[in-house]
């Protein structure tokens, strides 16, 4: 009976033991159940509808992206020029940044800098998956804000060795490259704001994060001097 308990037992603490470490391959607790669920409902949803109830704001610069936009201070980062909004969201992925952006284009924007792709690694979606969808979402700007300065910033780096992501830096390398021949074929501007970031092994330099994926406080310094020189420049159109 007593071998029959510990057998449970020692079965029991190695199923635990499974099932913490695909938790931690799949990049903790939070990563995991967006990427099982596939899903970004909730927070995501509240803020998505917040942007709709706000005033339109004419002309203003916007930053679009996902949580690596949504945590900076771009306001603050840019506090001189046209009004600057941020409507990075937590969890966003190409498709849902291409759903919301009537919310975005009712501004008119003058200048738009977007950033996304790292979640839709993290979901599993293949490059020229996600490289179709940013082709919708460039083409949606440019038909229905036309007079709109699109800025296509790369998509940053991860390091699995502060904490495993579930994102591997070639997929992110391979996806920059579509991106930029996306902006050549558009003529848009592409800012790698990823090369800065990174580290002599291509992973996001320890220094600008504490979990492998958001900057920390230097990286935003990083991608503001990045790219000032197009946010401070009027639109000539």
């Amino acid at each position: 009976m007593k071998r029959l308990l510990y057998l449970s037992l020692f079965f029991n603490i190695l199923a635990l033991g499974a099932a913490g470490f695909a938790v931690y391959r799949l990049g903790g607790v939070k990563y995991a159940f967006i990427r099982l669920q596939r899903t970004t409902d909730g927070l995501y949803h509240h803020r998505a509808q917040h942007f709709e109830h706000l005033p339109e704001r004419l002309g203003s610069i916007i930053f679009l992206g996902d949580s690596q936009t949504e945590q900076g201070e771009w306001h603050e980062l840019f506090p001189d020029g046209p009004v600057v909004l941020n409507r990075g969201i937590s969890g966003d992925y190409s498709e849902g940044l291409l759903e919301r952006l009537p919310e975005i284009l009712r501004h008119k924007p003058l200048k738009i800098f977007l950033l996304i792709g790292v979640n839709d690694l993290a979901f599993g979606n293949s490059v020229p998956e996600i490289e179709l969808v940013y082709r919708a979402i460039v083409q949606k700007i440019r038909t229905e804000s036309p007079d709109t300065e699109l800025y296509l910033q790369s998509v940053l780096p991860v390091n699995n060795d502060v904490r495993r992501v579930g994102v591997q830096n070639a997929k992110v390398l391979e996806l920059n490259v579509r991106l930029a021949q996306i902006a050549r074929d558009y003529a848009l501007p592409f800012l790698d704001i990823a090369t800065l970031l990174k580290d002599a092994d291509g992973n996001l330099a320890a220094k600008f994060t504490e979990d492998g994926l958001h900057l920390n406080g230097l990286g935003y310094v990083v991608w503001k001097k990045e790219i000032e020189r197009f946010a401070l420049v009027q639109n000539s159109k």
